[in-house]
């Protein structure tokens, strides 16, 4: 389910295809501005990559104890509210059956409504930090995650620059059935139609989208 919402976010804010869903609500957490995450290809032609979180975040794999200069700024984006009917027909119904996390097995239509309520973006201020990188900032080879970085050709290391976060505590209700003249699945509050429901209540300050910048690094540590 939440995975479903944060990507239906994403779709409908758009920001040029830098915004990226946030795929579980365990590991919400690890999407914050500096953290790193990995980006993985599919295959050596797709365009397509997933990300994968770590428990890392910048300053962890440079040189030396020095600290990050470069803040992170945060300001109001929206107010988030979306009621979706999405059919379980064709390429997408199989994504979506996938993602809303139950079976859906014997419906042919999926109702969302997603509450996040005031969402907030936090970036970080890239011209101080590229001011940092030009001057003393350098990689740690010897740290697990640039290792693994280095081995493999499918894999980028990559590095946060902002996050969408939620406000408030916010709910995601799932409703699954069949389409009909006098269903149109249209979510109402204390209205029970037939069929299948599932609801989930998150907290406050969880991040549901984030962007990140590709980490080059030279073989003298730059990057």
């Amino acid at each position: 389910m939440f995975a479903a919402a944060t990507k239906n976010f994403v779709k409908q804010v758009g920001d040029g295809g830098r915004l990226v869903p946030v795929p579980s609500l365990s590991e919400a957490d690890r999407y914050q501005p500096l953290s790193l995450v990995i980006k993985k290809r599919k295959c050596s032609l797709s365009k397509k990559s997933k990300f994968a979180s770590t428990p890392f975040t910048l300053k962890d794999i440079l040189q030396g104890e020095k600290e990050i200069s470069a803040g992170v700024s945060s300001y109001q984006l929206l107010n988030y509210e979306d009621k979706s009917d999405v059919s379980l027909n064709g390429k997408r119904g199989n994504q979506i059956m996938n993602d809303v996390g139950f079976d859906v097995a014997g419906s042919d239509s999926v109702a969302f409504k997603a509450s996040f309520g005031i969402v907030t973006k936090h970036e970080v201020e890239v011209p101080t930090l590229l001011k940092e990188l030009t001057t003393r900032l350098k990689i740690n080879f010897d740290h697990c995650l640039v290792h693994q970085s280095r081995k493999s050709r499918m894999e980028i290391l990559c590095v946060v620059m902002e996050s969408i976060r939620t406000t408030r505590q916010c709910s995601l209700t799932v409703h699954t059935g069949m389409r009909g003249e006098t269903m149109r699945f249209h979510i109402i509050e204390d209205q029970n139609y037939k069929g299948r429901d599932k609801a989930i209540v998150f907290p406050a300050h969880t991040t549901i989208a984030f962007s990140v910048f590709e980490l080059y690094i030279h073989l003298d540590g730059n990057f």
